[in-house]
């Protein structure tokens, strides 16, 4: 029940459909009498990057109680400031919403999506104070039937009813996305937490699957951490469309996009894909963020301000970790085999092995640089950055065999994990850059600094293959069989030479998306951007690459005929050996193979 009674009080109404907008009223009961200022986050917790949402502000005006028109100041990009007044404030403003994102606000005719950092305007100095929302129920005929997803407290949980809402601070208003509109509902229940899963944009997903899959994953996390769980509701609220996917977590739900056509149907008849393990591997990932970053926090984000960037080395931790737990624990609650776990680690490895950014970047640098590096990507990123994500899970992984080597299988990262929930997320401290180190070597007793300096503040190769070895997997270092393979298969027509690009079918032709340095297409001199017409005077295309330069010789010169910026090209392209950077994990040893994957 509400705790305590709100002095702040918002209302949302959605507009226009066709103008993808919403009104937002905000009523201050006791505005600062020397001017209040109000203000809109620049950054959503858990995307690190300035996205800047007061630009889809259109409009901002405001009144007193009696009605007086209240000059705003406008102090810089996201901050407004109130003349002084003794009375309510009420300020009316809309919301611009065509940003279909998880982090975004987004409004078509079947649903009306928010995250609250797009949409409520922080009473600066009040942001501890209670403060309710009201959802209006749209008055068209049309929408009669559309409902309300969210894990925000109200008088009526889980009856998915438009009215009152209410949250303690103003982190915890922005920090419980909503939906509106019309989708499916598949409950379940588990260790006394109420789930849902939240399905909008049209889908013809076996349902029960789902729902069944997701409750023994969602069991096998509560049951990992050996605690109560932190929410009694979580909700994945899950926007599908033809080809998307992304995950954003949230204090007791997540907002997901995932493409439809991926999810299982009931003629599959239990068959696990690839995209219907992704899915669920992403619902694994965001409902472990719950305890691992929604709780447990570093230091530089515990209660971070929203307007500026907020700068930690922290995130190969966060998300390392994480994106190491979300497959294990598919794996663990007997989701996926050991086969097809191992072909997703050895689908990492090759993502690794296939980044040279991870000559020039450490995976510190790689968090401290998210901001600006990360998830502003160019061309050359694959060239000079390295994944806190990608790399961060194998360095969990050979963190998890390491302990276990060390402590003759007496611990694990489990243990870590447990350790981080118990003294760091449950008592609300945060963690600081050291806390791997320290945990393991203060409270496992194990000594294993020079591995972590060196994968954390070197550059230098992780030594996974030795590791491995030591638990029964054999590590098969392959040539790709096409220039999209991405590993976990054995290679038995490889790609005889380098060829070192990515592209996509032209109409005539590829075009270029990515060159890697050191390859014989970066040493020809193709761009991004390019327009592959010919080689070796044929024409190409995807498919038939492999084939062309298969038909060359070791040293062979062949001619590239490109076409850039609407001019015609040709470079001169070597037939060079291809490289073993692609990954087939294998096990050999049974036993011991188990005594790590379980």
């Amino acid at each position: 029940m509400q705790a305590a009674k709100p002095n702040i009080h918002y209302q949302v109404t959605l507009s226009s459909i066709a103008g993808h907008t919403f009104d937002v009223k905000l009523t201050i009961d006791k505005p600062n009498i020397s001017g209040q200022v109000l203000s809109l986050p620049a950054w959503i917790p858990g995307s690190y990057m300035i996205r800047d949402f007061a630009k889809n502000i259109i409009s901002i005006a405001a009144k007193d109680d009696a009605g007086n028109t209240l000059t705003i100041e406008k102090l810089d990009k996201q901050s407004w400031k109130l003349p002084p007044t003794a009375k309510k404030a009420h300020v009316t403003y809309q919301i611009y919403a065509y940003d279909l994102s998880v982090r975004g606000a987004y409004i078509n005719d079947e649903y009306a999506f928010f995250n609250g950092t797009n949409m409520f305007l922080a009473v600066e100095g009040q942001t501890q104070q209670p403060s309710s929302l009201r959802l209006v129920k749209p008055d068209s005929a049309k929408l009669a039937h559309w409902q309300v997803a969210t894990t925000m407290p109200s008088h009526h949980p889980l009856s998915h009813q438009f009215g009152e809402y209410w949250a303690n601070n103003y982190d915890e208003l922005i920090d419980h996305p909503v939906l509106m509109g019309e989708f499916d509902i598949i409950p379940f229940s588990t260790s006394g937490v109420q789930f849902e899963l939240i399905l909008a944009g049209g889908h013809q997903a076996d349902m029960a699957r789902i729902q069944q899959d997701l409750s023994i994953i969602c069991q096998h996390q509560i049951d990992f951490f050996s605690d109560q769980p932190p929410v009694k509701h979580y909700q994945f609220i899950t926007l599908l469309t033809d080809n998307a996917f992304g995950g954003l977590e949230h204090i007791s739900s997540t907002a997901l996009m995932y493409s439809r056509k991926d999810l299982p149907s009931p003629y599959q008849q239990g068959k696990m894909t690839d995209g219907y393990q992704v899915f669920l591997s992403l619902c694994s990932h965001e409902f472990f963020h719950t305890w691992h970053v929604k709780r447990i926090k570093p230091e530089e984000l515990f209660e971070a301000s929203l307007d500026s960037e907020k700068y930690t080395e922290q995130l190969w931790i966060y998300e390392g970790f994480t994106s190491y737990y979300d497959d294990l624990s598919l794996l663990r609650c007997g989701r996926i085999t050991q086969d097809e776990y191992l072909k997703i680690m050895s689908k990492n490895l090759t993502r690794l092995l296939c980044n040279k950014g991870r000559f020039k970047q450490t995976i510190t640098e790689s968090s401290f640089d998210a901001w600006t590096k990360f998830y502003k990507q160019d061309e050359g990123a694959v060239n000079n950055i390295v994944s806190y994500y990608n790399k961060g899970a194998v360095v969990a992984m050979c963190l998890d065999l390491s302990i276990r080597l060390a402590s003759n299988k007496q611990y694990s990262l489990d243990d870590v994990m447990r350790h981080l929930w118990f003294n760091h997320g449950k008592v609300n401290v945060a963690t600081h850059p050291t806390v791997i180190h320290d945990i393991v070597r203060e409270s496992l007793g194990l000594d294993l600094s020079d591995f972590l300096d060196a994968a954390l503040y070197s550059t230098e190769e992780l030594h996974f293959e030795n590791l491995l070895s030591q638990f029964g997997v054999d590590v098969i270092n392959q040539v790709k069989d096409n220039i999209d393979d991405k590993g976990g298969n054995i290679n038995k027509e490889p790609l005889l030479y380098d060829f070192g690009a990515l592209c996509a079918d032209k109409e005539i032709g590829v075009a270029i998306t990515q060159v890697s340095e050191f390859t014989s297409a970066y040493e020809a001199g193709l761009q991004v951007g390019d327009v592959l017409i010919a080689m070796n005077n044929w024409q190409v295309s995807k498919a038939s690459i492999k084939h062309i330069i298969n038909n060359l010789t070791l040293g062979q010169t062949s001619e590239l005929i490109v076409l850039r910026d609407k001019k015609l090209k040709k470079l001169s392209f070597e037939a060079k050996p291809t490289q073993h950077d692609t990954i087939y994990l294998n096990i050999n040893n049974p036993q011991l193979a188990t005594s790590w994957l379980g």
